[in-house]
């Protein structure tokens, strides 16, 4: 593929996206609430009426009823419409800008005066107000219309604040992200691995070992694997440095002891660790309560799936200022596929204290597993007949765990004005078993490694513009042995790796437009140490971002932003895959990869509609891509591809037409190229003897498990109020299992339909609050449902030398129709 027709390529795929965009906002813009022709509109002022307000986080509300102030209610006579006019202040009678107004499904928000209009089907009780920089509050309008002003008052004294806001983007940053909060996650998660929880992301794609949502799952975005997506806790990286790796098996049922979660696709906003090549998960750990709780859930499922978790908020203990957290996780499961059994235990804690002064917060987990190992694939015919197959054996399994803590302190400069610090250690270790390749000896690997950092985070505002500088700092230290049971260790090497990065961002908070910006420079250096003197080698990334996102109006944005970012190499790719060196690598062989990634998207709130649609285009130089084949130990080996890009257009849209229902489709239409790709494969003679390996050149391929089309569509409705029900529909297109695009190797599309039934016991039992959800997974019982894979690439030369491409395609199948049990009570 030329130059000249790689750049014609971008102009066809995304130009036409970028249009439809554009023109979708205009159109939104311009959409203007509709009048009724004779309708009558009435304003009532009731002098001294009292307003009813409640700080979601525990702060006051002032609120003030005055004759002639800016909320006007009124209904439209002959119509089912009640429109709410309002205006939104800061403590100082400033207008805020950019708060979003709710009221049940109706959204608003405000414009650079502070004024919204607000238009519901039914009497509007109680307005909901949230805006980045203030706290959001709920305002009780009572049964009558009344003349008020709102004012939202400042933020929160938490370490979050600085340190989690710091790596994360708030809703104005032009940046293209998806959020859960608390609520959401508790409706979705069972205690499934994260990766099976974000599921419903645009452009994300999971797999998993075992074949089900727990055990070793695997995360993608935009076809991009785990390894090159940041993942943080509380600001605090959680990627392995040497290869950034992360297996949230290690820590199971993380996600109940998170507050929140936020999904950045693309390069996004800096983060602490690992450079944020696909994109970014960033975690918040649970908010600490004021008050005495505690909780628990039970789970039942197929293939002897078995959960329980219960936790236990302190609340305020006196007036010291302190609170506890603590929760107990247990985890079983035999798994889909054969001999994949998993068993997990976790403990998440959690300490907090604040003052006037400061905030300070401790988090931390213990986990461990125990499982059989399942991550080789299996070729297509032999799944056929039989789905279940694993070619591992009941003595091939690991036994890891993991170790996290972090404590943060925030001091409070002013009211503007916070310096935060951070501790964290991540420590993991264990071993797995593996036979060689003649089954004669079973070999044991040992892998323990230990990380130790540190960051400092500055915010301040100064009139509408917020001003956030961070500094992060990091040391890892990696051990790897492999013993022979029964035998004598054969190798220990140890790999050591350190960075130090920091980072300038300015945004700004309120009017029609918010520009942004954010630079960062990381130093990495890694160095290994074995029988083999092999150096070190560093690095040096300058990673710039800008954007800017403007308001249009009636509950529409639209935003534009660009930046670069570069990442080093994993230990992996470093060493082509090999465990222990056994030959002297180049450590500067395998490249740096760099890409530049521009997003354009919109996003509109508009009554029962939310919807967020955007293009991206993310253009690589030396990518490390996947090639398909696999290391002795089934590692995937990954080696630079010159030029590269990924465009497309996601879409996050979602309609609740009524509070009992509501429908929400999400998807990702890609295009992914490679410009040239070399393959290296085996070839074999006549007689079927290896004769040696060489290579071919491939021009305009698609990267290896990058599938066109990711598609969500997921239905829920409330028949009774208590009764919920809800099905979704999930397509994946196909995905290659090499960058040659040969043959049939590749990963069928498939289709998968779950069902699930919420059952609200309340009215039968009045203590704990009890909850009962029914799960049915894979409801048409779809065996072909196999989503990931690798492939074995060789070629047969005849006796006249000419040679015959060949390959043998090697796939993950997922379970058949299974089902989960979940109840869930608390005090």
């Amino acid at each position: 593929m030329s130059r000249s027709s790689f750049r014609q390529g971008w102009s066809r795929s995304v130009v036409p996206v970028v249009a439809f965009v554009i023109s979708l906002s205009a159109s939104a813009w311009d959409l203007e609430a509709s009048s009724l022709e004779g309708s009558s509109l009435e304003a009532s002022s009731l002098e001294g009426s009292s307003l009813e307000a409640s700080s979601l986080e525990g702060s006051s509300l002032e609120a003030s009823s005055l004759e002639g102030s800016s909320l006007e209610a009124s209904s439209l006579e002959g119509s089912s419409l009640v429109e709410v006019k309002g205006r939104v202040t800061d403590q100082a009678k400033r207008p805020v800008g950019g708060a979003v107004v709710r009221a049940g499904d109706q959204t608003a928000v405000t414009g650079p005066d502070g004024s919204f209009v607000l238009h519901s089907p039914v009497p509007v009780k109680e307005l909901e107000i949230s805006h980045p920089a203030f706290q959001r509050i709920r305002v009780a309008t009572g049964r009558e219309p009344a003349r008020l002003e709102i004012t939202l008052p400042p933020p929160s004294r938490k370490s979050e604040e600085v340190v989690v806001k710091a790596v994360r983007a708030d809703p104005e940053t032009p940046v293209t992200k998806t959020g859960m909060d608390r609520e959401e996650l508790e409706a979705k998660s069972t205690g499934q691995e994260i990766p099976e929880l974000l599921k419903e992301v645009p452009s994300i794609t999971y797999t998993s070992d075992t074949g089900t949502g727990n055990g070793y799952t695997y995360v993608s975005m935009r076809g991009i694997g785990p390894t090159r997506i940041n993942f943080t806790l509380d600001g605090a990286p959680l990627n392995e440095p040497e290869d950034s790796t992360l297996y949230f098996v290690d820590f199971a049922d993380l996600a109940s002891s998170l507050s929140s979660l936020q999904v950045q696709r693309g390069v996004g906003t800096t983060s602490a660790g690992v450079a944020s090549f696909a994109g970014s998960v960033n975690f918040a750990s649970v908010d600490l309560s004021d008050s005495f709780q505690t909780s628990a859930r039970m789970v039942l499922g197929s293939f002897g799936t078995k959960r329980a978790t219960a936790g236990i908020q302190s609340g305020r203990l006196g007036d010291s200022g302190l609170k506890a957290y603590v929760r107990a996780s247990y985890q079983s499961t035999d798994g889909f596929r054969d001999n994949s059994a998993i068993l997990q235990k976790s403990v998440y804690a959690g300490l907090s204290h604040e003052s006037d002064k400061g905030y300070f917060k401790f988090f931390g987990f213990i986990g461990d597993e125990k499982s059989q190992s399942a991550y080789y694939a299996v070729e297509p015919w032999i799944l056929d007949e039989n789905l279940t197959y694993n070619p591992l054996t009941e003595e091939e399994k690991d036994n890891f765990g993991q170790r996290f803590a972090q404590a943060q302190y925030t001091r409070f400069l002013s009211d503007e004005t916070t310096l935060a610090g951070q501790l964290y250690v991540n420590d993991a270790g264990g071993w797995y078993r593996l036979w060689n390749s003649a089954k004669t000896a079973l070999r044991e690997y040992g892998l323990d490694w230990t990380n130790l950092g540190a960051s400092l985070n500055y915010g301040t505002a100064f009139g509408s513009w917020r001003f956030t500088w961070g500094g992060h700092g990091s040391d890892f230290t990696s051990r790897r042995t492999r013993d022979v049971i029964g035998g004598e260790r054969t190798y220990l090497n140890y790999g050591h790796k350190s960075e130090v990065s920091t980072f300038v961002k300015l945004a700004k908070q309120t009017g029609l437009w918010y520009p942004y910006g954010d630079v960062q420079v990381r130093w990495a250096r890694f160095r290994y140490e074995g029988d083999l003197d092999l150096g070190s080698v560093s690095w040096t990334f300058v990673n710039p971002r800008i954007g800017v996102r403007r308001d249009l109006g009636s509950g529409v944005s639209a935003y534009i932003s660009a930046g670069m970012t570069s990442r080093e190499p994993g230990r992996g790719d470093l060493l082509s895959g090999e465990e222990n060196a056994t030959v002297v690598h180049d450590l500067t062989a395998v490249k740096p990869e760099k890409a530049v990634a521009i997003e354009l998207g919109t996003t509109i709130a508009r009554g029962p509609w939310n919807a967020q649609l955007n293009v991206y285009t993310m253009e690589f130089r030396d990518e490390i891509v996947l090639t398909g084949e696999q290391s002795e130990v089934g590692l995937s080996i990954r080696r630079n591809a010159g030029r590269s890009f990924r465009r497309g257009l996601e879409w996050d849209l979602s309609y609740r037409p009524s509070d009992p229902v509501s429908v929400r489709f999400t998807g990702n239409w890609s295009w992914n190229r490679i410009e040239s790709w070399t393959q290296f494969y085996d070839v074999y003679d006549s007689t079927g003897n290896w004769t040696g390996s060489t290579s071919r050149t491939y021009q305009d391929v698609e990267p290896v498990l990058s599938p066109a089309f990711v598609g969500n569509l997921s239905v829920d409705a409330s028949p009774l109020p208590w009764l919920g029900l809800g099905a979704s529909v999930r397509h994946v297109s196909r995905g290659w299992l090499d960058n040659t695009n040969a043959g049939k190797l590749s990963t069928p599309g498939w289709w998968k339909v779950d069902a699930s039934a919420n059952f609200d016991l309340t009215g039968i039992v009045r203590a704990g609050n009890p909850h009962l959800r029914l799960l049915v997974d894979n409801v048409l019982d779809d065996h072909g449902i196999r989503p990931s894979g690798y492939s074995y690439l060789y070629a047969t030369r005849d006796d006249a030398g000419r040679e015959t491409l060949e390959g043998i395609p090697y796939l993950f199948p997922m379970a058949t129709r299974s089902f989960q049990a979940v109840l869930d009570v608390s005090f």
